[in-house]
């Protein structure tokens, strides 16, 4: 992927930012925007654009509140170009003129918005993108301010009030897309070993507890979020394939691996615990030293020398105040 334009002027950049302020748009927009117009690699097609089926994730990445306010503030900087479906009433992509050139376009069977009239956009645009309502809950009665029909055959305006439900279909379908991930090593390399690693360095963890985050990862957090996307069903496995990996580099998927990280470490203290807890309460001997169930391990407890071991030949400790004499090899009471 090569960018149409190699270099920009700062005059030329500084020209467009205060276009933006003059549009009204804030700075920590036009943050974002910058993003956008200097290009996210990760987010784009081979021909440079941004596709409809990318604008959820680049909403987490860029952290808009809803996808809508996304499309919004490319819109009103008008230094995008839109791409429209051949009936002119469906977004399919926007482009940076930085990335992509008008007569390239051309070539095309779709037809351009320039970004310079976003007013003549069809009101169709004004929709939102049902991705954004992954899990919501519709807790306000019979009406939505988020989100309308992901298909687009609700007419333009009309709010659809649909929870977005994970069917058995797509839940199988999530998995099995997992399944064939882990089953082909160069998919497998691609996808999860970078995954396996990323826990195994951030959080300082053994290979089989990263391994136990990236099973915690995919199976509570992907497979439900992907199942929960009515789009997943409609991608073939590349697709879905390109998905994931611009899942993971945005700012969703590092939230997405922080939580497994932390549930993990949650999930393993809370063993630890129990396993200690069930130390404390093995005492086969006597009621003054424990055994470890698995090593099968004598020790007490010294406000010293901290947890000591006992020999396996030793007599029973005989008191609380019993310390071990490695020396004598006998009990010695104070």
């Amino acid at each position: 992927m090569k960018a149409q334009k190699k270099s920009v002027a700062v005059a030329e950049l500084q020209k467009t930012i205060r276009r933006w302020r003059s549009c009204k748009i804030t700075d920590s927009t036009i943050s974002k925007l910058l993003e956008l117009y200097l290009g996210l690699t990760a987010y784009m097609t081979d021909e440079g654009v941004y596709p409809v089926e990318n604008f959820y994730d680049i909403k987490l990445s860029l952290r808009f509140a809803t996808t809508q306010a996304l499309v919004e503030a490319v819109k009103q900087c008008r230094s995008f170009k839109f791409i429209l479906n051949d009936e002119r009433s469906r977004i399919q992509a926007f482009y940076s003129p930085l990335w992509r050139d008008e007569k390239s376009e051309n070539a095309t069977n779709h037809s351009t918005v320039p970004a310079a009239v976003p007013q003549n956009l069809p009101q169709a645009f004004a929709q939102t993108f049902a991705a954004d309502n992954i899990y919501n809950i519709n807790t306000k009665g019979d009406s939505s301010e988020e989100e309308l029909s992901p298909s687009g055959d609700e007419p333009s305006g009309k709010i659809s009030t649909q929870k977005k439900i994970v069917t058995p279909d797509s839940l199988a379908a999530a998995k099995d897309f997992f399944h064939i991930i882990n089953g082909v090593p160069a998919q497998k390399g691609q996808m999860l070993t970078p995954l396996i690693n990323w826990f195994q360095l951030h959080e300082g963890l053994t290979r089989q507890h990263a391994c136990e985050n990236l099973v915690y990862l995919v199976n509570e957090l992907l497979i439900p979020y992907f199942a929960g996307q009515a789009r997943f069903m409609k991608s073939n496995h590349t697709g879905r394939l390109c998905w994931l990996g611009n899942l993971m580099k945005s700012a969703h998927g590092q939230h997405l691996l922080n939580d497994a990280a932390r549930e993990s470490r949650k999930k393993r203290e809370q063993t630890a615990q129990a396993n200690r807890s069930t130390q404390r309460h093995n005492r086969p001997l006597c009621e003054f030293e424990w055994t470890d169930p698995e090593s099968g391990l004598r020790f007490y407890d010294d406000a010293i020398e901290g947890v000591v071991n006992i020999p396996d030949e030793a007599q029973p400790r005989p008191s609380a105040e019993a310390v071990w004499n490695v020396l004598s090899e006998e009990w010695i009471t104070n």
